[in-house]
């Protein structure tokens, strides 16, 4: 029997990710690779990231997510994931906000490619498996992949569009 059709929730999942992975280069290609350079590193709005620290921001998250699950995987019950304060966080934001577009795209890639072969690994059983967040308290691994990674790479896309649309209207 195919994997997919025996996990249809964790074949979901991927499909979801894959959905917003597609969309986030259709904006790199499409709109942030024809705007002026220096667009990517304006202060879209008081208290926003720029373009570059939120694409920084999604390369990470991505490896640090997939890392997470694996974690989880092959031990469950245990601590899971962090905070908005987390140092490693924070510093790949800052190491990596002033990266061109092609050096965004390529860590893109491997994190995305990271992402998928963790992702590639969850069979429907494992979504049950439960985890303990710093700040939400045990939860399921469907619930921490679909608010950390599904929900929130679909809502940095959204994010990097309202970006752009502000600094190109400054």
């Amino acid at each position: 029997m195919d994997f997919s059709m025996s996990n249809p929730m964790a074949e979901e999942i991927r499909r979801n990710v894959q959905s917003s992975y597609s969309e986030l280069n259709r904006v790199i290609e499409d709109q942030l690779a024809r705007v002026d350079s220096a667009k990517l590193y304006e202060v879209p709005a008081q208290g926003e990231w720029t373009i570059m620290e939120n694409l920084a921001h999604i390369a990470e998250f991505m490896t640090y997510w997939a890392d997470e699950i694996a974690k989880l995987l092959a031990k469950p019950g245990q601590s899971f994931g962090r905070t908005m304060q987390h140092e490693g966080r924070l510093s790949a934001i800052r190491e990596h906000a002033r990266d061109s577009l092609e050096q965004a795209s390529a860590a893109l890639a491997s994190s995305y490619a990271h992402l998928q072969a963790v992702l590639g690994m969850l069979k429907d059983s494992d979504l049950g498996l439960t985890g303990v967040h710093p700040k939400y308290g045990e939860q399921s691994l469907a619930w921490f992949i679909n608010e950390f990674v599904t929900k929130h790479l679909a809502d940095h896309v959204e994010q990097l569009r309202t970006s752009l649309e502000a600094v190109q209207a400054s």
